[in-house]
């Protein structure tokens, strides 16, 4: 007998977990840079926006419960309303719904002054593109000329959301 069963085993075992791995790791591509720098005009996207009668069915592929569907990039833009983006996809992305959270605290101190948005990949894979977004999640802060201000990859810290949010409130509370 050339190989041993527990060879086999073991040897097919090993191979399952690198390539769960790797699958694991290709979500969220580290380390490759966003289409968008800093100081670059961001798309004048229209990302879905839940309408009256909707559920978040019509927006994102999981209800995340979080208050990010209510404007339009390109909106926000004409207004000249300052917003952060997030581009994940909860329904298979943990790193995703975590943000999300993280965001929505955020929300809930200034919603009434400063937008928030959740891109979900599954349904609005065009803006994806036209951003250059790769991997999962990116969170964009965007000024009220429609420049993007700071980009965090991956998970962030409430803090550091709030620092962005109140460096282009002018620091008022």
């Amino acid at each position: 007998m050339l190989f041993s069963r527990p060879l086999v085993k073991q040897t097919l075992w090993s191979a399952t977990l690198l390539i769960a791995a790797m699958l694991l790791i290709s979500c969220s591509e580290y380390g490759v840079p966003a289409r968008l720098k800093v100081g670059d005009n961001v798309p004048q996207s229209q990302n879905r926006v839940l309408k009256a009668g909707e559920d978040w069915r019509a927006v994102t592929t999981m209800d995340t419960r979080v208050n990010l569907y209510r404007w339009s990039i390109a909106d926000l833009i004409a207004e000249k309303k300052p917003f952060i983006v997030v581009f994940g996809t909860p329904q298979h992305c943990t790193i995703c719904v975590d943000q999300l959270s993280r965001v929505a605290m955020v929300e809930e101190k200034y919603g009434e002054r400063f937008a928030f948005i959740h891109v979900d990949g599954y349904k609005d894979n065009d803006i994806w593109v036209a951003w250059g977004v790769k991997g999962e999640p990116w969170t964009f802060v965007v000024d009220g000329r429609g420049q993007v201000r700071h980009i965090f990859q991956g998970q962030t810290e409430t803090s550091l959301l709030e620092d962005q949010v109140l460096s282009l409130l002018g620091g008022a509370v």
